[in-house]
Parts: C-alpha cells; structure tokens; sequence
C-alpha cells in the first residue's frame, strides 16, 4: 500500500489535502518531515545511509529522519522514526523542537524534495551497543564531536540538508 502524506504549504501550514509519498516527491509537492539529533555524552549520534537508499546512499545524516504519516503528528513521527531506524526508544518530554524549516532539492532523475522540516535534539546517554540498525535504511552509526562533524560536512560527507542543522551544534561539547 503506498504510503500517504498530507499537504503542507510552504510555511509550515497544514492543508486537506492528502498524497501519496511519491506523488509528492515526483511533483515537489510540500510535505512534513521530523529528524532527531541525539546527542550523548556531548557528541552527535549520526548514521550513515543505506546504499539501497534512492536518495544520498552512503552519505552520514542525523541520528534519524522520516516522513509524517498521515495522522501523525511531527512528535510522534520523530519517536517512531527513532526507533524504527535506530532502535532508541525517546519519550515525549525528552525532544525538544529546536527548529523548523523548508528544504527543497531537484535530483537528476526528475524527483524533488519540497520538505518542511521539524528538527528535534534529544540529550540521552548511550550505548553504541545498544543501537539496532534497520538494515533498508542505515549502513552503521557512530558518535561524533564538532570537530569530527565539521570534516565529515567539509568533505561532502554528508547529506546536502544537513547544511540546515546548524543550531545542532550549540547541543554538542
């Protein structure tokens, strides 16, 4: 069953207008997102993308990332996402809304990405051990500083949006 999103205008606001994913992806139609940073022990928890992925394969992102389903709120999406991608189980009160913003990118198949994005930071201790990787979606993981963050952005390491994530870097040692 192909998996459904509702309509966002530009600014963040919601419309009654339900999609598909990739109908909004093949036309740029905007739609909701929610990605986590989560920070332990100071550093950034960042995975890498899966190489079957379609978009960035390979490249480090945030800790987690995915779309707002349809009746889902951008909270709930970012918990969900958490631990379907990564295995970590976040509470409500744990996630603090740091930013919202809208990222846009034409790939060279013809898809684009009209994303309005609510960017959480949750600060939650952990073992690397205890992370459980969903294998269509993340290659491997790792915990980094800001000196490590910023080499990893200034070789083209990571996924373009991350480029929109600064205020994660006021949470890190």
């Amino acid at each position: 069953m192909e998996e459904k999103v509702l309509e966002l205008k530009e600014n963040g606001d919601l419309t009654d207008n339900v999609i598909s994913k990739s109908d909004a992806h093949k036309n740029g139609i905007c739609h909701g997102i929610s990605v986590v940073a989560l920070i332990s022990n100071g550093k950034l928890l960042i995975q890498k993308r899966s190489l079957r992925k379609r978009g960035e394969p390979g490249k480090w992102d945030l800790s987690s990332a995915g779309h707002i389903d349809l009746n889902e709120t951008p909270i709930d999406a970012a918990i969900r996402e958490a631990y379907e991608e990564i295995g970590i189980l976040i509470n409500k009160s744990e996630l603090e809304l740091i930013d919202t913003f809208l990222m846009k990118k034409k790939f060279s198949n013809g898809d684009s990405i009209n994303h309005f994005t609510y960017l959480y930071v949750v600060k939650k201790n952990i073992d690397l051990n205890s992370v459980i990787m969903q294998e269509t979606e993340v290659d491997e993981v790792m915990l980094v500083d800001k000196k490590e963050y910023m080499e990893l952005f200034d070789n083209d390491c990571m996924v373009e949006g991350i480029k929109y994530c600064g205020k994660v870097m006021d949470y890190m040692d």
